[in-house]
């Protein structure tokens, strides 16, 4: 009985693991496209759009290592406008940061606002107000600035240096400075 088991396990197909190209919504690219034409043709010729079974919280985000937006499938069932509102925001995300040509800008800053409005969404929040639970998670490491004393709470030690931002910009020119590293408070 056993051996007949294993002989089942050895020669039953697994089903395949989806590729990241089945992901990927042809439609929805070529929509991308004709809407990234007119402010950056070169840009509309390499985004791409896929769908991501995973993502539980967030309705889509963008990825500029690989010029691609990938989008919650949860957001077919509550309707092709919010699929259509979504796919412009994170498109104003790519074709902000292609316009700025610096490699940080703000990711809901002057740039993006702007490259909202070129893509038909003037008002849009940054945030979105669609039903997906969150999942909340135990803060478990405590910092603060040794300058303004600011406290940061985080659910993961980080693996950089980390600074006050706030202090950064007002006394560094943006620029990290290691005298306003966060110094660590507690650990729980």
């Amino acid at each position: 009985m056993f051996s007949s088991w294993l002989q089942h396990f050895f020669t039953t197909d697994l089903p395949a693991k989806k590729k990241k190209s089945d992901r990927r919504d042809p439609i929805l690219e070529e929509q991308a496209s004709h809407l990234l034409q007119p402010y950056s043709p070169r840009l509309a010729e390499r985004v791409a759009v896929v769908w991501n079974p995973r993502m539980r919280t967030s309705a889509g985000l963008a990825s500029y290592q690989r010029w691609e937006v990938v989008l919650n499938p949860a957001l077919k069932k509550i309707s092709e406008v919010e699929v259509d509102k979504t796919l412009r925001h994170e498109l104003a995300h790519l074709l902000a940061r292609d316009r700025s040509g610096r490699k940080r800008i703000a990711p809901h800053g002057p740039e993006w606002r702007q490259a909202c409005i070129d893509l038909g969404i003037p008002n849009e929040n940054r945030t979105h107000e669609l039903p997906f639970v969150r999942r909340r998670q135990q803060r478990k490491f405590f910092y603060r600035c040794p300058a303004c004393k600011e406290t940061l709470s985080r659910v993961r030690k980080p693996r950089r240096k980390i600074a006050c931002l706030a202090c950064c910009r007002k006394y560094a020119g943006g620029k990290y400075e290691e005298r306003f590293r966060f110094e660590i408070v507690s650990e729980k």
